[in-house]
C-alpha cells in the first residue's frame, strides 16, 4: 500500500496528463530499486463532484498509500462553478478519503496564470486549498504548485534572460510548465518516501 501512488487531476496536469506521467517516469528512472506502482487519472475525465460519488471504486478502491489530487481548474475554467462550490466538493472527497483510508493525501495548488480570465478565483480556490492541512496535518500536506511557479518566473527574470513561457494565452500549460510540474512533484514526494 506504502508504495502504491495514486495521481487525480484535471487540465493541472496537463492537456493528456503529461506531467503525471513524466512525474512517474522520473521517479521510476531515479529510484529503479524502490517498489512502486503507479495508478493515474489524468486529465481525469469526472468531475469533482463526480468523483465523490465514484471514491469508492475509483480512488479508495486503488489501496494506494499516497494519493496527489490536482483538480478544480475545469470547474473554474467553465465557468460552471465558483471558487467556493468547487472547494466544498473537494472538501467532501478529501474528507471521504480521509475516512475511510490510511493513505497520504497531497494537494496541488493551481497557478493563476492557469485561468487567465478570473485568476482571483484560482487565488481564493488555493487558499482553501492550504486550509485542508489544518484539520489533519499528519495525513494532508499541501503542494504548493503556485508559490514555485512564482519563484520559477522571478529566477527567469534576474538571470536577464527572456523568459520561456508557462502557459499559452488561454491558460494552457506548455510542455516547459509539464515538465516543471512534474520535477516539482518528484522532488516533493522523494522527499516523503525518504
Amino acid at each position: 500500500m506504502e508504495n502504491r501512488i495514486l495521481v487525480i487531476g484535471d487540465e493541472l496536469l496537463g492537456e493528456q496528463g503529461e506531467a503525471a506521467n513524466r512525474f512517474a517516469e522520473l521517479l521510476l528512472c531515479r529510484e529503479a530499486n524502490r517498489p512502486i506502482q503507479f495508478f493515474i487519472n489524468a486529465p481525469a475525465v469526472q468531475s469533482v463532484s463526480q468523483l465523490v460519488d465514484r471514491a469508492s471504486s475509483d480512488i479508495i478502491g486503488k489501496k494506494a498509500g499516497r494519493m496527489i489530487f490536482g483538480l478544480g481548474l475545469r470547474e473554474l475554467k467553465r465557468g460552471g462553478a465558483d471558487y467556493v462550490k468547487v472547494f466544498e466538493q473537494y472538501s467532501v472527497l478529501a474528507g471521504e478519503i480521509l475516512s475511510k483510508t490510511l493513505s497520504s493525501l497531497h494537494f496541488l495548488t493551481i497557478p493563476a496564470d492557469m485561468l487567465p480570465m478570473a485568476p482571483s478565483q484560482v487565488v481564493a480556490l488555493n487558499e482553501l486549498i492550504m486550509g485542508l492541512q489544518v484539520k489533519t496535518p499528519e495525513r494532508v500536506k499541501i503542494l504548493d504548485f503556485a508559490a514555485h511557479v512564482e519563484i520559477f518566473k522571478e529566477k527567469q527574470l534576474e538571470r536577464g534572460k527572456f523568459g520561456r513561457s508557462l502557459y499559452t494565452d488561454e491558460g494552457k500549460s506548455t510542455s516547459l510548465c509539464n515538465t516543471l510540474l512534474a520535477v516539482f512533484l518528484y522532488e516533493e514526494i522523494l522527499k516523503e518516501l525518504k
